[in-house]
């Protein structure tokens, strides 16, 4: 859309608008291309929001003040400008996936497409998150996310406008009223709940409120909500007014690109930092310096005009570029699709948004828009409801039943008695954090007591060391999903205190047992922790041995991925292919800082299990047991090896 509004009462093109969108754009783009270059640019999309509230609210205001507003034209606006791009792209990943993805994938292709076209995808993804589900790299459709949370705006903000409209209520105390409510809801869920804080609409409208409240304040009837001294104040020094508001809120979008990172808390009061910023910048309007000299620039019109475009293409070709080499691509590759992505965002915006947009005057326009968008989701759908189409060339039946084994297993349930989930804080079953873990995870052995502590990583080796050591000495656990241990977290109320929680647990219940051994494990970060001063503090409150499990060989996307798609029809016992780099690293890494250490015995696992021909993936002696049941969390079986065949020496003999 690029109809602006630039005063009280009058709508007009505005090109530092376009530009605001290509900054915007752009650290979404380096964010899942080099994370390193923009280690914050996911908040383009925060961007977007808070543009996209103004936009809309504007051309709501103006239509009612002008007497042309209907809910007939609003949509059919909307359809104009969402459903081609869209269409075209839901329909060209489809097609691309049937040639490329195995049937479990290619199945959950169809059902985000299908959520896609319903603009649901936010509710999906959702749902689906998980440190279990599938890596978020191996998504085609992962970024339609945001495209779900904007179209729930449309159906309710509208509708909402227009009572208040007609019921004569002042829209910006009821913008104010709604924006204050979502943002605590925002701050209050990402403590207890991230995962539902990123996605659901509640907590995202306050930032497409926050551009329906500028909106608001541009009309007439809002500026005359605002006290008569502040426009005057305004007035007198508008310049100096516009370019101090546009410099700050440049300057807040640009720290929040490089301050943030994949790890912060996100979104909660942090996103204020770039969603301001935003509203600061286009409240300075068209004049003001910034905008008018730099984001005004042509390069960056340019791209603000096929933003849309750029955001529906970029993320689908860097997934199945990550596919196709089942690891991260190489700069070169990545590069490659980020000019792929321009140059069909450019074709999607000249031939076809830009003709149906502008050019097209058709009734018929509309229906066959919505009818496009219904052939995708139908698509998508019987693509779901077909399981993918296992008969397809590129899937066997035996390579899916294979599949279908190891998703079963760690996706529904056949974990739970190897891994002990009932001694996660996180109640996987409700998908919440529990208060509290079973009390026979941390009951005493008879002959001795054995610690494991950490992650999901830890879990999948309680399996193992369950089968290994002497009859009464007893494995107690504390192993919580996504939560590493630490005597201290640096954030104490991330993903709700669960972390915190279990820490605090774990420290407590070694304490009281005083156990022979404690074993450490998770699956990153392990440069990130002194070691030695946690060894030291356990030994402190009474553990004879401190062991630290290093990191396991980790395959990308997974290792059955890996194994059908490049192995089925030879042998699969080492494999190379798809081995993320970044565990050796680490393993090198804790080896050199940790040899001679006498306060932790540090085992490598990459070292016991690699070699040149690559890293163990069937368990040996096993008929095709792999060793992991996804990206590295080990299979019942490999944990079973793990235990007898690397760390049985680390434990109690007697």
């Amino acid at each position: 859309m690029n109809g602006h509004v630039t005063g009280p009462g009058h709508l007009g093109y505005r090109p530092d608008i376009d530009g605001l969108r290509a900054l915007a754009i752009l650290p979404v783009l380096a964010f899942h291309a080099f994370p390193g270059a923009a280690p914050g640019g996911f908040i383009g999309v925060d961007v977007f929001f808070v543009i996209s509230g103004y936009l809309i609210s504007s051309i709501i205001f103006a239509a009612l003040e002008s007497g042309r507003f209907t809910f007939r034209w609003f949509y059919a606006r909307r359809i104009k400008r969402i459903f081609p791009a869209l269409g075209v792209v839901l329909l060209v990943t489809l097609a691309l996936g049937y040639f490329q993805l195995f049937a479990d994938d290619y199945a959950a292709l169809g059902k985000h497409v299908a959520g896609g076209a319903g603009f649901v995808a936010n509710f999906l993804f959702w749902k689906e998150a998980g440190y279990f589900d599938a890596a978020s790299d191996t998504k085609p459709l992962l970024h339609l996310w945001s495209l779900g949370v904007e179209e729930q705006f449309y159906l309710f903000w509208p509708a909402f406008v227009y009572l208040a409209w007609k019921s004569r209520v002042p829209h910006l105390v009821i913008v104010t009223l709604l924006l204050a409510t979502s943002f605590v809801v925002n701050v209050v869920q990402v403590r207890s709940d991230q995962v539902a804080a990123f996605y659901s609409p509640l907590t995202r409208l306050w930032e497409l409120l926050l551009g329906g409240a500028l909106a608001c304040v541009s009309r007439p009837a809002g500026a005359a909500l605002v006290p008569a001294r502040v426009w005057t104040a305004i007035a007198t020094y508008r310049p100096l007014v516009a370019n101090l508001a546009a410099s700050v809120g440049l300057i807040a979008v640009v720290a929040a690109i490089f301050v943030f990172d994949a790890h912060t808390s996100f979104p909660g009061w942090r996103a204020a930092l770039p969603t301001v910023g935003t509203l600061l910048v286009l409240a300075a309007g068209p004049d003001a310096w910034i905008n008018r000299r730099l984001l005004s620039w042509p390069v960056l019109v340019w791209i603000g005009l096929i933003s849309y475009p750029l955001y529906l293409w970029h993320w689908p070709l860097l997934t199945f570029a990550r596919i196709a080499e089942s690891a991260t691509p190489s700069p070169l590759v990545r590069g490659a699709a980020l000019i792929a992505s321009v140059v069909l965002a450019w074709g999607t915006y000249a031939l076809i948004e830009r003709r149906v947009r502008f050019r097209t005057t058709s009734r018929a326009a509309i229906p066959a828009l919505c009818a496009v968008m219904m052939v995708a989701g139908i698509a998508g759908y019987v693509t779901f409801a077909a399981d993918g189409f296992v008969d397809r060339p590129i899937n066997r039946s035996d390579q899916a039943h294979f599949l279908t084994y190891y998703d079963r297993m760690h996706r529904k349930g056949g974990l739970k008695s190897a891994y002990r989930w009932e001694c996660d804080f996180m109640d996987w079953d409700a998908e919440a954090n529990r208060t509290a873990i079973d009390a026979s995870c941390t009951e005493a052995g008879n002959r001795g007591t054995v610690f494991l502590w950490g992650d999901s990583y830890a879990q999948s080796l309680s399996l193992g060391l369950r089968t290994v050591l002497p009859e009464g000495i007893r494995l107690a656990q504390v192993t919580t999903s996504l939560c590493a241990p630490r005597l201290k977290e640096a954030d104490p109320e991330a993903i709700g205190g669960r972390c915190s929680t279990a820490n605090g647990y774990a420290q407590t219940r070694i304490a009281a047992l005083k156990p022979e051994t404690v074993v450490l494990a998770q699956v990153l970060g392990h440069l990130d922790t002194d070691w030695e001063a946690m060894a030291a503090a356990l030994h402190a409150s009474g553990v004879r041995q401190v062991v630290l499990v290093g990191p396991s060989p980790q395959w990308l996307p997974s290792l059955p991925l890996i194994v059908t798609r490049y192995r089925w029809n030879g042998n699969f016992d080492r494999v190379t292919e798809g081995l993320n780099q970044e565990m050796f690293t680490m393993d090198r890494g804790l080896g050199e800082r940790l040899r001679g250490s006498t306060a932790v015995r540090y085992v490598s696992l990459i070292g016991a299990l690699c070699n040149p021909d690559g890293c163990v993936a069937t368990v040996p002696g096993s008929d095709r047991q792999l060793i992991a049941v996804d990206a590295g969390h080990l299979s019942p079986a490999g944990s079973v090896y793990v235990a007898e065949t690397v760390l049985r020496p680390f434990l109690p003999t007697r």
